[in-house]
C-alpha cells in the first residue's frame, strides 16, 4: 500500500460511501464508477465520504486527482455553465471554504485531473475574497469537513459519472511540525544566555585555592579615618 494515498475510491464493488448535494436524480454504481443525473439547469455535486476528510493537513502540497465524464449531455443550444466551483472544499471547525474554477472542459465527455492542493494554484475563497493564504490551506486540510466534485454542467438532461478518486499526500517538508525541547534543554539553552555579574570573580578552578586577602582587598580597613 502506497503511504502517500491518504484516501481514495475506486468503486470496485459499490458507491463507497459518496453522496450527492444538489438537484441530481440520485446516484448509481456502475462499472468502477459513479453516476447521476439531472433534466435541468442545476448545479450538483458528488459528495466524498467521510475516508477523504477529518485530519487531512498531510494533503497540503498533495493533489486531488479523478476521472469526470459524461454518457450523455444535452446544453440545449446553451452555453457551458463554467461560472460555479467545479471542485469545493470545505472546513466547517474553521469557517473556511475555497473552490476552483475551470476544472472540467467544455463539450468533453471525458477528462481526467490531478488538482493541486496549496494556495498558489487558482483556489479562491468562497463569495469572492480572493485566493486563500498559506495558513489558510493548511487549517482548511487539517481540519477538512467536505471535498464536492460538481456533476452539472449543461441546462438540459446530462448524465455523469466520476471514477478512480484519490487524495494524495504532499512533500512532508510542505508543513513544518514545531519541535519540542525538553526541560532539561531549555534549562541548558536559559543558562547558556545568562551572562555572568560584573565584577564578581569566577568560581575557582578544581583543586586550587582561591588566593590569600590582602589589606587592598579591604580598603575600608586602612587609611585617614
Amino acid at each position: 500500500k502506497d503511504p502517500n494515498v491518504l484516501a481514495q475510491s475506486d468503486f470496485l464493488w459499490d458507491s463507497d460511501g459518496w453522496t450527492l448535494q444538489g438537484n441530481a436524480l440520485g446516484i448509481t454504481h456502475g462499472a468502477r464508477m459513479i453516476k447521476a443525473a439531472d433534466n435541468d439547469d442545476s448545479v450538483w455535486y458528488f459528495v466524498a465520504p467521510d475516508k477523504f476528510v477529518g485530519a487531512k493537513r498531510a494533503a497540503y502540497r498533495g493533489t486531488l486527482s479523478f476521472r469526470f465524464g459524461f454518457f450523455e449531455y444535452n446544453s440545449e443550444g446553451q452555453d457551458f455553465m463554467d461560472k460555479e466551483y467545479d471542485i469545493v472544499l470545505e472546513s466547517e471547525a474553521y469557517g473556511i471554504t475555497v473552490g476552483l474554477k475551470y476544472v472540467v472542459p467544455a463539450w468533453s465527455f471525458r477528462s481526467d485531473h490531478e488538482i493541486e492542493l496549496d494556495e498558489a494554484t487558482g483556489w479562491s475563497l468562497k463569495d469572492g475574497g480572493g485566493p486563500p493564504s498559506r495558513p489558510d490551506m493548511i487549517r482548511l486540510l487539517s481540519k477538512l469537513s467536505a471535498i464536492k466534485i460538481r456533476g452539472g454542467y449543461y441546462k438540459g438532461h446530462e448524465d455523469s459519472y466520476i471514477m478512480s478518486v484519490k487524495l494524495m499526500a504532499g512533500p512532508q517538508d510542505s508543513v513544518p511540525t514545531p519541535t519540542k525541547t525538553s526541560l532539561k534543554e531549555q534549562r541548558i539553552h536559559s543558562a547558556e544566555g545568562v551572562k555572568p555579574d560584573e565584577g564578581v570573580p569566577p568560581p575557582p578552578e578544581d583543586d586550587v585555592p582561591p588566593p590569600p586577602e590582602t589589606e587592598d582587598d579591604h580598603p575600608g580597613l586602612h587609611g585617614e579615618f
